[in-house]
């Protein structure tokens, strides 16, 4: 029955209390309060579990400060210093890249693990083994350690690299099941990043070093063999000098050759730092480009947004009205934007100009980075330098050479006997000058070598780390207990929406039905009682489930009776005497229901039949300790009298007609016309006749019942009636007309129901909360009741 019937419209304004949608979720989450705790626990002892039992991991870090102006390559033995500066000054912020390559770099893990292998051991003092060199288990070897390989993969996996943010600084990670073991990986990376930098480094030096060595050693063979060819002279000719005049000319011709020798080698370094210059500025000149591109101008962006808006802009306007092109109003909508665009595009030219302008100066930007723009500059200004330089050394060769041709007139002077001495001799000397002058620049270059440190600097070496960085036990056990929660609310959410069950009074309310009353789960009430599974009276073995009868003061028995002023007050015009209780399905309920409700009835006083309808499975005789038969089946087929098939029960009010024997056509003997006169006859002896009949879904005896009763009952289990099932039940029952008076919620339990909410919902739906009792017994529904009667 919806709630459009008197009744129904009577509750709906007694519950028509609004409810919250946070509400309905606490209501949901008390309920499943059960199941959330044991997610809670499970999922935190499930953490707490492998946290405890998970293998401690350590982690050991080191800082290195890369110098951002790169390395300091010098030419060395002349003084001039190498393109390198100038360009980590404009790029300095593209080495830290570059350096975390070259750390994350296998070559470089190789150099590790060739060291652990070497090493062996964690400490010097103990035997134990650095455990990343251990061969693997599953190794059939015989060897003492991994293979390179597999310890090259390990020591890639422990190490992780980082950037210090707003900074030249890098941190080196490594993380490992021993504390000194991670330390040690990230000092032996740490020491060979810093030596192959230093190689690098002074690689940039080496190259002048190596000129001038190749130098010295051919001027050295060049003297050596000066000064033999002269003594082999001087013993074969017996000459021991020559004269003041002609040594003169001898050592002053001697001295020019030996600075045209150094000139030769000063000018043939010049052209190898000019082509330095050169290349590297072909090298870098792209990336200073785009340093220039990429330059952070706010007034220059806010321009290319405004540029490229309004470019989108006339796309879409070309794109959406194709037809409307050669329209006059169209075409000068598009001249504004293409003038506007114009417009845009010769300021932002303007501005990208002067900005540039002011680069040019080699102003710093931001990091104390030379501007790229200074840069390219000067470096150009230093190949022009160096050009001229070249050309002053080519000017002073050629004068020299015209210096070294006078004296070589006079030296032609000599006279003939000491020509070939003279000779010898000159040579000797100026070997002698050009290999002492090659000499002084190649020590120099040595030493511009070896102090070169490259660009690394350590800050802080890594420590044995004391305290393991994995497993985090309080974070862990947080997260758990976090995720433990959620997965809880999540399963308690959606069994709630996945559960289509009719649970509390609220669903029967959407649904729009009557509820006559709510029945309260009767095992607490049971286990009060002792736990008994009988009850006896007066030679009867009565079922436990008669709680109107074996605990006429209890919650249930409270319930019944007001299920009982319900059906009476649910007609006020015509008094219900002829009520059929049924179910959607089987184990419902309705039987131990109708029983209750018949013993209530009977208690007021009313002559009360009960009748056994369910002719496929009956079971009133088995709950009051009655014979099946005879009963209703004999009564109807004549075999026995209608007073003779009657039983009396331990309540005088209240008499039983059995199922009696089971007929093969339940459905057609229900709704024969003997069943009516059997109806009839039995209205005239008793005020109340109630028929415990067959679920409704499963066949259709109630059906047939219910088209010459007052009045249909029908009986859900809270939890586990389908909202569906209730729903095809009053079709069934629509179908044929029946009058449903409205549904009682059995086994409704108030607390798994509404949780928190007990005390609350007590008050909000008192007709079917646990009745209060007064001194003398009798709820204060029953005194209600009785004047009721008593008036009647």
């Amino acid at each position: 029955m919806k709630s459009s019937d008197p009744v129904s419209e009577g509750q709906s304004q007694n519950h028509a209390f609004p409810e919250s949608a946070l509400q309905k979720y606490l209501q949901v989450i008390f309920r499943g309060k059960w199941l959330i705790l044991l997610s809670l626990s499970a999922t935190l002892l499930s953490t707490a579990f492998f946290t405890y039992m998970a293998v401690p991991v350590y982690e050991a870090t080191a800082t290195i400060l890369v110098d951002t102006r790169g390395p300091q390559a010098s030419v060395g033995a002349f003084g001039i210093k190498g393109i390198a500066p100038l360009i980590s000054s404009a790029l300095g912020f593209y080495y830290i890249n570059n350096e975390l390559e070259i750390l994350k770099s296998r070559s470089l893990a190789e150099t590790v693990a060739r060291h652990l292998m070497e090493r062996v051991y964690l400490d010097n003092n103990t035997n134990e083994k650095i455990p990343i060199i251990a061969p693997s288990e599953d190794d059939s070897s015989q060897m003492d350690v991994a293979n390179l390989e597999e310890i090259v993969k390990r020591v890639r996996s422990s190490l992780e690299f980082s950037a210090v943010r707003q900074s030249d600084v890098i941190a080196i990670s490594a993380r490992s099941t021993h504390p000194n073991e991670a330390a040690l990986i990230v000092n032996v990376l740490a020491r060979a990043y810093y030596d192959r930098n230093v190689r690098a480094s002074r690689s940039k030096s080496r190259a002048a070093s190596e000129f001038l060595e190749r130098q010295l050693s051919a001027k050295k063979q060049v003297l050596d063999e000066a000064e033999q060819s002269l003594q082999d002279y001087m013993e074969e000719k017996d000459i021991v000098s020559l004269d003041i005049e002609a040594e003169k000319v001898i050592d002053q011709l001697s001295e020019f050759e030996a600075r045209n020798g150094a000139l030769d080698v000063d000018l043939e370094a010049t052209k190898r730092t000019l082509l330095s210059y050169q290349e590297q500025l072909a090298e870098h000149e792209p990336n200073v480009s785009r340093i220039i591109g990429s330059a952070n101008d706010p007034y220059i962006r806010l321009l290319q947004e405004q540029l490229a808006r309004l470019e989108v802009q006339r796309d879409v306007a070309v794109a959406q009205n194709p037809s409307y092109v050669r329209q006059e109003i169209y075409n000068q909508k598009l001249k504004e934007i293409d003038g506007q665009i114009a417009a845009l595009r010769n300021t932002l030219q303007n501005r990208t100009d002067q900005f540039l302008e002011s680069l040019l100066p080699g102003q710093t930007i931001s990091g104390g980075a030379t501007d790229p723009a200074g840069y390219l500059k000067q470096v150009k200004l230093k190949i022009v330098e160096f050009q001229i330089k070249v050309h002053a050394l080519e000017a002073r060769k050629k004068a020299l050479r015209e210096v070294i041709s006078q004296y070589e007139m006079r030296f032609d002077q000599i006279p003939e006997k000491a020509i070939q001495y003279a000779r010898l001799q000159r040579t000797r000397l100026s070997s002698e000058k050009l290999y002492l002058f090659v000499e002084e620049k190649h020590n120099e270059a040595m030493i511009a070598e070896q102090s070169e440190f490259g660009y690394i600097e350590f800050i802080d070496p890594a420590v044995v780390p004391a305290v393991p960085v994995s497993p985090k036990t309080q974070l862990n056990l947080i997260l758990g207990a976090i995720t433990g929660l959620m997965l809880g609310l999540g399963i308690v959410l959606l069994r709630e929406y996945l559960n289509v069950a009719i649970r509390m009074p609220e669903d029967l309310k959407k649904r729009g039905y009557v509820m006559l009353s709510a029945i309260a789960i009767m095992n607490e009430e049971i286990q009060r009682l002792g736990g008994k599974t009988k009850i006896s009276s007066d030679g009867k073995e009565l079922d436990i489930h008669l709680l109107t009868l074996a605990n006429p003061l209890g919650a249930v028995a409270e319930s019944y009776r007001r299920l009982r002023t319900s059906i009476q007050y649910s007609r006020i015009d015509s008094p219900v005497k002829t009520i059929v209780v049924s179910s959607p399905g089987p184990s419902e309920g309705k039987t131990t229901t109708v029983s209750n409700l018949a013993m209530a009835f009977a208690q007021t006083g009313k002559k009360v039949l009960l009748i056994d309808t369910d002719l496929r499975r009956p079971g009133l005789h088995r709950l009051f300790d009655l014979n099946k038969e005879p009963g209703l089946s004999q009564v109807l087929f004549g075999e026995v009298s209608f007073e003779s098939g009657i039983q009396k029960t331990i309540d005088d009010n209240l008499d039983l007609l059995s199922c009696g024997v089971v007929p093969p056509n339940p459905a057609e003997i229900l709704g024969s016309q003997m069943m009516r006169g059997l109806v009839e006859q039995a209205k005239q002896t008793y005020d109340v006749i109630l028929f415990d009949s067959s679920p409704v879904l499963n066949v259709t005896d109630p059906s047939n019942i219910s088209t010459f009763v007052d009045g249909v009952i029908i009986v859900v289990s809270a939890g586990e009636t389908r909202g569906d099932a209730l729903v095809t039940t009053m079709e069934i029952l629509d179908g044929v007309s029946a009058k449903v008076l409205g549904i009682v919620l059995n086994n409704f339990d108030l607390r798994k129901a509404y949780g928190g909410y007990y005390g609350y919902y007590h008050y909000r739906y008192p007709n079917y909360s646990y009745g209060n009792y007064g001194s003398d017994g009798e709820s204060e529904e029953g005194r209600k009741e009785q004047k009721v009667n008593d008036k009647a």
